[in-house]
């Protein structure tokens, strides 16, 4: 059994271009990252409110408005939160839409300039030769 030397990896420069993208996994990334990010409100928002409830904040803003002469003012926190939780699957929806449309766009201007010039380095690791271990 040989061991062969420690080969250091050979590092080159090369430009690449971007010339498309996949308008599909450009959605199905946007989908699942702007659906985590919805979660994530969610989670936030139940918790501010949560806080808020508990410190006399809610009660707090509703005399204040009804100071004002808004005698019938009031959170409904349930209510409240459907209501956003549907506009956040409307944006969700909707900011998703907005990146495809985007790759879509990229793709069409692509087509007529030729695309995005990207330098990258490779490394490119030698590997020594290795002998058979067992003859037959």
């Amino acid at each position: 059994m040989s061991t062969s030397p420690k080969s250091a990896p050979r590092i080159r420069r090369v430009t690449r271009v971007i010339r498309d993208i996949d308008p599909w996994s450009v959605f199905k990334v946007g989908l699942v990252f702007h659906f985590v990010a919805y979660l994530i409100m969610l989670v936030a928002l139940v918790l501010l409110w949560s806080v808020a409830s508990a410190t006399g904040t809610i009660d707090n803003i509703q005399q204040f408005m009804k100071s004002f002469g808004w005698e019938s003012f009031e959170f409904k926190g349930g209510q409240l939160f459907v209501n956003v939780m549907i506009l956040g699957l409307l944006g969700v929806v909707l900011a998703t839409a907005l990146w495809v449309l985007a790759a879509t766009i990229f793709n069409l201007i692509t087509d007529l300039v030729g695309g995005i010039r990207v330098t990258v380095l490779e490394e490119e690791v030698v590997v020594g030769s290795v002998e058979s271990h067992g003859k037959r």
